[in-house]
This record gives C-alpha cells, structure tokens and sequence, in this order.
C-alpha cells in the first residue's frame, strides 16, 4: 500500500468504531396495566396522589453520530498534513481522535437548543414521602390523580 493511503485507512477505521460508541435515545415501554391495576388493590407501596404538576425541558444528548464521523474525517485530513513519516502516521490518528470527539460535541450542543420538554410530577406517597417523577408527556394526569410509579413513569389507578 501507498504511504499515503495507510493513514487514510486508519482514520476511516478509528471514525467508523467511534459511530458504534454513539448512545441511543430512551425508547417508551408500554405494559399491559390490568396486572398493574389488580395489585394496586392489595399492594400499593409505591401508589399515591399528584400534588403539582410542572413543565420542564430536558436537554437530549443523543447524537446520531454525524459529527463524530464528519470530525473524524476531518481531522484525520488535517492530521496527514503535519509532520513526515511515523510522526504523520500518529498526528493522522490523533487528529482523527480529537476530531471526532470535537464533532460529537459540537452535534450534541447544537441539538435541540433549549432541550425538549417534559414533565415533572410531585407525587405523595401514601407512606407519607414525597416522589418526583419526569416523563416524556403528560398522560393526562393532573393534580388529585391517583398513580403508581412503575418503571420511573407515573400509571393512572382507576
């Protein structure tokens, strides 16, 4: 192989298993409530009332990886640039690292401004303590609604 071409190479395969440290974001889970209900009669620790119900936004750092690859590329290329011989070979990698960790972030905080929004229960417990919860969306739950918590979500009880 061409010199020239090894370093090339290496960043490909250095951005290509940064793509795979890329998290996914939270998928919802969806259950089947009649058990959930039934138990709630006999066994209710983790059952109480909405006191407050509030909006908040919650920043997603999900990236779809785009960043990391393009920054990777990127700085592979300006990486081959410097230096001559096993000295290009390891600003060529290197630069390929900071690259893509410089993209990752930069795709991260570009990503949705203020944050999505969410929002935030105050629950009562019938124990006497007190639970925040934060969930996606609403449900339709307000205030005096009797839940239970499952799964950090909040389940109307009928």
């Amino acid at each position: 192989m061409s010199r020239k071409i090894i370093p090339l190479l290496g960043a490909s395969v250095l951005s290509i298993a940064l793509v795979g440290c890329v998290a996914t974001t939270p998928r919802t889970r969806y259950y089947d409530d009649s058990y959930y209900q039934r138990r709630a009669q006999y066994d209710c620790s983790r059952c109480g009332v909405i006191r407050d119900v509030g909006q908040v936004y919650i920043r997603d750092n999900a990236t779809s990886g785009g960043g990391a690859v393009l920054g990777a590329i990127i700085g592979g290329v300006l990486g081959s640039t410097i230096g001559k011989g096993n000295g290009r070979t390891a600003a060529t990698v290197g630069g390929a690292v900071a690259g893509g960790f410089a993209g990752n972030a930069i795709e991260r905080n570009s990503n949705d401004g203020g944050g999505r929004p969410a929002w935030q229960f105050t629950v009562r417990m019938d124990d006497g303590r007190w639970a925040k919860v934060t969930q996606w969306d609403d449900d339709g739950l307000r205030p005096g609604d009797r839940v239970m918590i499952r799964d950090n979500r909040l389940m109307l009880l009928r």
